[in-house]
């Protein structure tokens, strides 16, 4: 993907809530499968990650991108947002 896309979509993820929380639980079976239902109807999500220092942030937003096959589009703090074409 280009910049130019990516720039588009952040400015779209500005005007949105996040849609799916990860807490302690972490990365589950039953989380992945939201998250895809959620691109599925709406392509762009975002997603709040609590509790978790930045570092851990990163590696949750990758994994989460690799498991649902998404764009990670910016993470941002503790938020993260996923884009995939539906």
């Amino acid at each position: 993907m280009d910049n130019k896309t990516k720039r588009e979509l952040r400015g779209k993820a500005q005007s949105i809530q996040p849609t799916v929380r990860v807490g302690k639980s972490g990365i589950t079976e039953q989380l992945i499968d939201e998250i895809k239902s959620q691109l599925s109807n709406k392509e762009l999500i975002k997603i709040k990650i609590l509790g978790c220092d930045k570092n851990e942030v990163k590696l949750i937003a990758t994994e989460l991108s690799t498991h649902t096959k998404a764009e990670l589009i910016d993470v941002r703090g503790n938020t993260m947002v996923l884009w995939k074409k539906g």
